[in-house]
């Protein structure tokens, strides 16, 4: 391959800024909104609502990002309710309200005022505690979680960029990689080296980890050692991510470029 390494920076760099948020999330204005709905919804139990997901972590690009919400509960939900209840009672609320609601795995997806939102409420394991249980829809169970260690882990993982440059690539090539999945395979696959590296290098680096070493590649919560992130995607999708990005692989070797994958 010849890649020439200062333009290929230089050409990554200026994609991940086009692709960067322009839009000011008026994410105050919103939160208020829904409020209405989940202070009803929680019917007097204490809680707390915050930004999470890709705007509170820095990684959103454009034309994929939600704007996500977690509702943190006091544990005196926990004596009337079952974290299933929590889950269902959520979406009923928001359907009853007259939204359009998804089921997701852990969450409930709506759209608002043009935004596309993901609502997620877990249920403090100890009074003033960050550790939450929330409940996963599919397996039909719960599990641990920690929002804050999520936002912290990622956003002062230096692979902001590296992170948004696979989220644009994934895009394109309309994969279905979670997010909080896909940012810690970014971190994986350059764990140990240099934060001063080439971004094209990095890219490339990431895309020889998803060819070859993603698909078998077991991925842990960072703040639930018991979680494994990676059962989030069926060895048929994990395989159709591998396959991408050995066909990106074979395309920059080919031509020298990165343009004829990520643009």
């Amino acid at each position: 391959m010849n890649l020439d390494i200062s333009a290929s920076d230089n050409y990554i760099n200026s994609v991940v800024l086009s692709h960067s948020p322009n839009v000011t999330y008026d994410v105050i204005q919103i939160g208020n909104e829904l409020n209405i709905h989940i202070l009803s919804w929680a019917n007097g139990h204490e809680y707390e609502l915050k930004l999470s997901g890709s705007l509170a972590k820095g990684t959103g690009i454009t034309g994929t990002t939600d704007i996500d919400y977690f509702i943190s509960l006091n544990p005196s939900v926990s004596t009337c309710n079952t974290l299933q209840q929590v889950y269902t009672t959520l979406k009923n609320r928001f359907n009853g309200a007259g939204y359009s609601v998804r089921e997701q795995n852990v969450s409930i997806g709506i759209n608002h005022s043009g935004y596309k939102i993901d609502l997620v409420a877990g249920v403090e394991q100890s009074l003033n505690s960050a550790d939450h249980s929330i409940w996963k829809r599919k397996p039909g169970t719960w599990t641990k979680t920690n929002i804050d260690e999520h936002i912290s882990y990622v956003a002062n993982s230096g692979r902001i960029s590296d992170i948004k440059a696979l989220k644009i690539w994934r895009k394109l090539w309309s994969l279905d990689f979670p997010s909080f999945y896909l940012e810690l395979s970014v971190i994986e696959a350059l764990s140990g080296k240099s934060y001063s590296r080439s971004p094209s290098q990095n890219f490339i680096d990431i895309m020889t980890y998803l060819a070859n070493d993603f698909e078998d590649k077991v991925i842990l919560d960072p703040s639930n050692l018991g979680n494994e992130v990676s059962e989030e995607l069926t060895q048929v999708e994990k395989a159709k991510i591998k396959n991408e990005a050995a066909s990106s692989l074979t395309s920059i070797y080919l031509t020298g470029n990165l343009s004829p994958v990520i643009w």
